[in-house]
């Protein structure tokens, strides 16, 4: 009897799957696709020209939509706005359309199975979250420039064909085509996550654990040849000590994109195997750089690819609360400038200075004592990249109270297990047990998993730090190192033992 329910339950399973993947296959020749050209209306009135043969429609209507906001930039803009003489035309004639929102129309397909969508893009915006177009080169973020199918293309393959003039040449983490100028594009996520610099720039090659990174300074000539060869050296280290945490890096290529120029802001921003830094210009010494580089590069585990539930999967239509923004930013705070000490680009005595300036900062925020890490994480809707003069920005700085928190549970996890295990094990294992499963967390994953790797719980520690507002205890964690928190300077205990130096070294790469 008992092999009986085993061969049923087998069987079951068989047909369960068989079923699922049938689906999935179903689902993919009936879901519509979008392939996109971009090229040039009018460089010197910013004007991108954008065309999208829409295939496989087997509706009488369309609708497109324009994303709303920017993965990792968690603010709503009016990218639609942009857009000028929108159409959709098939056998030489306009197909009706009308719009439904801010940011979505519907075609009527006239029981075309393939028609063509055209319209111009006005692009002066160099932003993080931008795109800008001049006769001399172009910058994008497909989420400002390309519609989608609501529900279907998100998961749709797609290519992405460029038509540029002659000497321009093209940055993008999307992969290229055996065709010139024709990329492949995995989905609409994949799409518009891979920023993109067109025209002449400044470009570099390095290897880093058997992967090739791109660094791209855009425009060209800001950079000498030493300071290239120093930038390179600055990049790899911070990369490569970051890839030794997880045992290897996650991608086949990676694009540094270091944008200049007249920016509304400045910034940088995080995708799955690249970022684009904007600054209004290059510095004369690259080390300036590596700061910014190494938050944004360990974010290619931290929020691309460990997620907090809430944004899996994205919708881009409105805003996705979450409340896990505190560990999704605040400890790749905490990595980006620990791993330029543990890369050696930095003194031990540099890392703290940086630690006991990111203390004064919370200190001196009168918001910490009203508003709790996961608050704050949900209303940054409200104020992040800022908003307009007279606005006050009554929010505890997850990013800076996120790296504190970090820095505690980070000692407190060592102090508990004697230095062997760490908040190392707790990402690795975030990324194992999560991201490589489909999972996303919550604060209460990361509460779990840190109290079963620390062998105590960390219940306490969320209630006060994470959802309150509890002032953090820098001293009871710092002890751990031998280390105590003196009129805002981080000194050594009277008396360091031999077990609190082990800790520090292995801590901090001593």
């Amino acid at each position: 009897m008992k092999a009986s329910r085993q061969r049923c339950l087998i069987f079951a399973l068989f047909y369960v799957t068989l079923f699922t993947s049938l689906s999935h296959i179903t689902l993919a020749q009936t879901a519509p696709r979008l392939d996109y050209t971009i090229g040039i209306s009018d460089a010197a009135r910013h004007l991108f020209h954008i065309k999208i043969q829409a295939s496989n429609i087997t509706r009488e209507t369309l609708d497109i939509s324009m994303p709303s906001w920017t993965p990792g930039w968690y603010t709503i803009r009016p990218y639609a706005a942009n857009v000028i003489k929108l159409h959709a035309h098939a056998s030489g004639k306009r197909l009706p359309m009308r719009a439904i929102d801010k940011q979505t129309w519907r075609i009527e397909t006239e029981g075309h199975r393939t028609f063509t969508i055209d319209y111009d893009y006005f692009a002066d915006n160099l932003n993080v979250n931008g795109a800008e177009l001049t006769e001399k080169r172009g910058f994008f973020l497909g989420t400002n420039l390309f519609f989608y199918v609501p529900g279907h293309t998100t998961g749709t393959q797609s290519t992405l064909k460029f038509e540029i003039p002659d000497g321009w040449r093209i940055a993008t983490g999307l992969k290229q085509s055996k065709e010139k100028n024709l990329y492949l594009v995995r989905d609409f996520d994949n799409l518009v996550d891979c920023p993109t610099v067109m025209g002449d720039f400044d470009d570099f090659t390095v290897t880093v654990l058997g992967k090739t990174v791109h660094i791209v300074i855009d425009p060209k000539g800001q950079i000498t040849a030493e300071a290239g060869e120093m930038l390179r050296g600055y990049v790899s280290r911070v990369i490569e000590s970051q890839g030794k945490m997880f045992g290897g890096l996650p991608y086949d290529e990676y694009w540094v994109l270091y944008v200049t120029g007249r920016l509304r802001s400045g910034g940088a921003l995080e995708h799955e195997n690249s970022t684009n830094i904007m600054l209004m210009s290059m510095p004369p010494d690259p080390r300036g750089l590596i700061g910014v580089t190494s938050h944004e590069h360990f974010h290619v585990w931290n929020v691309k690819r460990i997620k907090p539930a809430g944004l899996i999967p994205y919708d881009y239509s409105k805003e996705q609360y979450v409340r896990e923004l505190w560990f999704a930013e605040g400890f790749t705070s905490y990595y980006g400038d620990l791993h330029i000490r543990r890369a050696g680009l930095n003194t031990v005595s540099d890392y703290l200075r940086g630690l006991e300036i990111q203390i004064r900062r919370l200190q001196n925020s009168e918001a910490r004592k009203w508003l709790s890490l996961s608050d704050s994480s949900t209303i940054t809707w409200l104020s992040y990249g800022g908003i307009g003069a007279g606005f006050t920005n009554f929010s505890t700085d997850y990013y800076n109270k996120g790296e504190l928190a970090g820095l505690l549970l980070d000692l407190e996890i060592r102090g508990a297990t004697g230095g062997q295990k760490s908040l190392d094990d707790v990402m690795r294992s975030l990324f194992e047990g999560y991201y490589q499963r489909g999972r996303g967390y919550t604060n209460e994953d990361v509460e779990k998993i840190a109290s079963e790797i620390a062998g105590q719980s960390f219940k306490d520690f969320f209630t006060r730090y994470v959802n309150g507002t509890d002032e953090l205890d820098y001293d009871a964690a710092l002890k751990h190192a031998g280390l105590q928190l003196v009129g805002g300077k981080i000194a050594d205990l009277e008396h360091v033992t031999e077990a609190q130096r082990a800790l520090r070294k292995s801590w901090l790469a001593e």
